[in-house]
This record gives structure tokens, C-alpha cells and sequence, in this order.
């Protein structure tokens, strides 16, 4: 199945630019022009991922994204943010809303293809039976990105899911952050250690709220997930 890309850009030449270089790369798209009709476009189309401008009119980038993540039903959908506002600030408060990834204009269609690939690959479960750890206290399941844990089930973003399932494979041992950021960015030369760390910190507050510990911190070497109950 060919997988659908929601455009959110108010300025027409880069929505065209967006929307023909994805349509070359046999994606479907669908575009729309300011913050309020997106919501609207993600919730009923349900696209496989989200190219979010920051300046858009009425609902702002930042808006949009705050508003997805805290919708049930559109939580766990990948978003890239755009925008030509290039300052660290602006890329953090991007990451910190729950962003999956960041491109600065003027980009190049390449670029932008490459990244939607990279981050709908993180988002993609691999297929198969659960696992099971903690004797039925933690289920990850391989078929979506959920968690059962402790009864409750929780929706968990691509990379959140990602850091929890590596985790969980190698339990009781530190996993170096370096194969986290390699797991979630491949091999792209730019550093991650903080966004990696956020991803962490929002997926301990997922988890922890039923069981605070569950996730080390190794500070300068990595993670690892608790083996112990309590």
C-alpha cells in the first residue's frame, strides 16, 4: 500500500516543491494551507506522516504539533517540522512537543525524501509475536506501537517505541547511547544526544507514572531497563 503524506505549508511554492518530489518518490500526499484544516486533513486521512511547517497562519507549526500529540488518535503519527526560522530554540521547542525530526528551509527535495524515508523506517514496528518481559508486566507489541504495562496500555510515538524495544531486548544492560542514535538516525553525522535524552525522559514519564525506575540512566554511557519488580 502506498503510503499517504500530509503536507501542512502555507507558502504555495514549497508546498508544490513538497508535493512533487513525494509524488516522484511514489508517496500519495495531501496538502493543506494553514494549521486548522491539517488537524482536520490528519484526523481524517490518518497519514503515515506529517510535514509540519512552523509559520503558518491562525494555529501556528508549534500548535499543530502540541495538539496532535495530545490526541489519542493521532499521537503516535511521525512529524517533521520545516521551517526557515534556524535557530537552536526553535528546533528544541519543535523536539520538545514531540517532533520526530527537524528540516531548515531552503532544503532540497533529496534531503527531504531522505529524511520522511529515515523517520517513517523508525516509526515502522517490526512484524511478529510480542514480547514479554517482567512475566506479563511489560508487553511490547510488535504489530503497533503500544505497550501494555502493568494492565494499562499506552501509546508510545516511532522512537519512544524503538528506544523501549531495544531496551527491553538486551534487559538489565546498559545499551550505549551511540546505538540508540545510530537505531533512531542512522549514520548521518549530526549529533543527537539530546534529542535522544528527551525521547528517554518521555517515555520514563509514560512508564514511571506506574513504577518510577524503570529506565537507568548511565549518565556519558547510556540506558538500560530495570530488571527488578517491586
Amino acid at each position: 500500500m502506498v503510503e499517504l503524506i500530509q503536507i501542512i505549508e502555507d507558502d504555495p511554492e514549497h508546498a508544490a516543491l513538497l508535493d512533487h518530489a513525494l509524488r516522484k518518490a511514489r508517496y500519495r500526499t495531501n496538502v493543506a494551507h494553514d494549521g486548522e484544516v491539517g488537524l482536520q486533513d490528519v484526523r481524517r486521512l490518518n497519514p503515515a506522516l506529517i510535514l509540519l511547517d512552523i509559520m503558518l497562519p491562525g494555529i501556528d507549526g508549534h500548535k499543530v504539533c502540541r495538539r496532535l500529540r495530545e490526541d489519542i488518535q493521532t499521537q503516535a503519527i511521525p512529524i517533521i517540522m520545516l521551517t526557515a526560522l534556524g535557530s537552536e530554540d526553535h528546533r528544541v521547542a519543535g523536539l520538545e512537543l514531540g517532533a520526530d525530526d527537524y528540516i531548515a528551509k531552503p532544503f532540497s527535495p533529496r534531503e527531504v525524501i531522505s529524511r520522511v524515508n529515515a523517520v517513517l523506517r523508525r516509526a515502522r514496528p517490526q512484524t511478529g509475536v510480542m514480547d514479554l518481559f517482567y512475566q506479563g508486566d511489560l508487553i511490547v507489541e510488535d504489530t503497533c506501537l503500544v505497550v501494555t504495562f502493568r494492565g494499562t496500555r499506552l501509546t508510545l510515538s516511532g522512537p519512544e517505541w524503538s528506544i523501549l524495544r531495544r531496551l527491553a531486548e538486551s534487559l538489565g544492560q546498559v545499551v550505549a547511547q551511540e546505538e540508540l542514535i545510530t537505531l533512531l538516525w542512522g549514520q548521518d553525522g549530526l549529533v543527537h544526544e539530546h534529542e535522544l535524552a528527551r525521547y528517554v525522559q518521555a517515555l520514563k514519564q509514560k512508564l514511571e507514572n506506574q513504577y518510577a525506575g524503570l529506565i537507568g540512566t548511565v549518565p556519558g554511557v547510556g540506558y538500560r531497563l530495570t530488571s527488578h519488580r517491586h
